[in-house]
């Protein structure tokens, strides 16, 4: 029988792995993690091309747009893969941090006061209109819709996500220095690879629209064409039970579950996930409101068929 994720192709709402709809009405916000991001874009900008070679900025440029699009990590996480890319930066946005995380309130204050001046001049730092400039422009605006109080909090989240970061650093270098034997230290590592992974889906709060079309396809991509290198079943189970709680008629959420639960032979999840899915996709109107009433009449085509599918992947 061919491969159960060639269902995809039956998906009207997702091709090769993206998603098409955008259904997910959450707008940006700033949390700890996009405050370090910015500091790395901060950063690049300040350093001079003669300061990082032809190469690290490459490897750099290869980083940002996941870091952009991507859901929310540790900033331990984050600090390695900056370091893998540049480690003098590495270096650079970690002091940033820092020197904000244990001073004051003002100054965070006046590090998105400063990011306004990437765009001024008669030849900005960047461009209004390019990737990088548009997530600056929506953090700027994000940030200054923040009351007092909701400023204060987010500048607590910073204090402790820069603390959590700093005991997850101390750690890792303890670990380096026991000395303990290949076979136990093999071990430990592959335990460290999972619960930082768990520590990251469990600490993200809820996605933004684009994290969570992000998210979705680059899960939906990996489980079609390579799926060891998507999340665990559980892990991503989890992810997406997070997403669902904050908009549980997100249909794309839902297909995703449907495939999640087949790797791993549910047929009973895997059943109340699809029906989900097109109960959501129909209520939501996305089909009829581009096509009509065919648009309706192909959900109900492309869900039967889906359904016969499921039922002939499980020899009913």
């Amino acid at each position: 029988m061919a491969s159960v994720h060639e269902s995809l192709y039956f998906n009207p709402m997702m091709t090769n792995g993206v998603v098409h709809a955008n259904v997910f009405g959450i707008k940006d916000w700033v949390t700890p993690y996009k405050i370090a991001v910015l500091v790395l874009l901060n950063e690049m900008g300040r350093t001079g091309e003669a300061a990082v070679s032809l190469l690290e900025r490459r490897r750099l440029n290869q980083l940002l747009l996941p870091l952009l699009q991507g859901p929310d990590i540790t900033l331990s996480k984050l600090y390695k893969l900056i370091e893998e890319s540049c480690p003098q930066l590495a270096n650079s946005v970690q002091i940033r941090i820092k020197l904000m995380a244990e001073g004051e309130l003002k100054d965070m204050e006046q590090f998105f006061d400063d990011l306004s001046d990437s765009f001024s001049g008669t030849e900005p730092e960047v461009h209004k209109t390019s990737v990088v400039g548009l997530f600056l422009r929506h953090m700027i605006l994000a940030y200054s819709k923040l009351s007092f109080s909701q400023v204060f909090k987010l500048y607590t989240a910073l204090q402790q996500y820069f603390q959590n970061g700093e005991k997850k650093t101390v750690e890792d270098a303890d670990m380096e220095l026991a000395g303990r034997e290949e076979g136990e230290r093999k071990m430990e590592k592959e335990e460290l690879d999972v619960s930082i992974r768990e520590e990251e889906v469990s600490c993200s709060g809820p996605l933004s629209q684009k994290q969570a079309e992000f998210f979705l396809s680059q899960q939906a991509s990996l489980l079609k064409n390579d799926e060891t290198k998507a999340l665990t079943p559980a892990a991503l189970q989890k992810e997406l039970n997070n997403l669902l709680k904050f908009n549980p008629d997100f249909a794309e959420a839902h297909y995703l579950s449907y495939l999640n639960n087949l790797r791993v032979q549910d047929v009973f999840s895997s059943t109340h996930s699809l029906l989900h899915y097109f109960d959501r996709l129909i209520l939501t109107g996305a089909e009829s409101k581009s096509n009509g009433e065919e648009g309706y009449g192909r959900s109900l085509r492309y869900a039967a068929l889906n359904l016969a599918a499921l039922h002939c992947r499980f020899g009913h």
